[in-house]
């Protein structure tokens, strides 16, 4: 056949002989990892009607944590008996300010409540952090729609977690590597 093209009759008829020598045999094949998540601006859009979780037992770990009133909301709860999250798990973490209260920076309070989430992407992400997990900051436009201000292993320089110049993502829940690096008690893979 060198130099030749095969007609399309003769292409359909090598397709039907290997699918037909195939039958009563079982073909295996390994599947390729899962692919990794990486959540946009519209998945976040309706977080509000997810799964709301009660932070009211919740680890005091910086400012960020416990200035407000929080409040955590879930896309996905893992299968009982899990181990880690799945990939593709968004939490998303809302804390109210009090408009009359004094920040730290001495600066007016802002409007809206301040939203961050972690967003389990997998993949080898974060590798030599909170492995699997990504940070974010999301905030409210005009028209009511939410928006990235940033994303990634940690706050990029010059931002902080919640108003905290130190926040760190990733040294903060490194704290909680036995829960998959989830701090909220609601969420204790273990009692799910």
């Amino acid at each position: 056949m060198t130099g030749r093209w095969l007609s399309a009759g003769a292409v359909l008829a090598l397709t039907f002989t290997g699918l037909t020598a195939c039958q009563g045999r079982t073909i295996e094949r390994e599947l390729p990892a899962a692919e990794p998540f990486i959540a946009l601006e519209r998945d976040f859009q309706d977080f509000e009607s997810w799964t709301r979780v009660d932070l009211s037992v919740r680890p005091a770990v910086s400012e960020a944590h416990t200035a407000g009133v929080a409040h955590e909301y879930v896309n996905q709860l893992p299968q009982a008996g899990s181990k880690s999250f799945p990939v593709g798990t968004m939490l998303v973490k809302t804390v109210e300010h009090d408009p009359k209260a004094p920040t730290a920076d001495g600066k007016p309070a802002k409007k809206g409540p301040d939203i961050f989430a972690m967003v389990k992407r997998g993949g080898g992400y974060n590798p030599s952090g909170s492995k699997g997990w990504e940070w974010v900051e999301l905030r409210r436009r005009d028209d009511d729609s939410l928006g990235i201000v940033w994303r990634g292993v940690n706050p990029p320089s010059g931002e902080g977690y919640g108003g905290d110049p130190l926040g760190a993502c990733n040294s903060c829940h490194e704290k909680a590597t036995q829960n998959d690096y989830v701090h909220a008690k609601a969420l204790t893979l273990s009692q799910l």
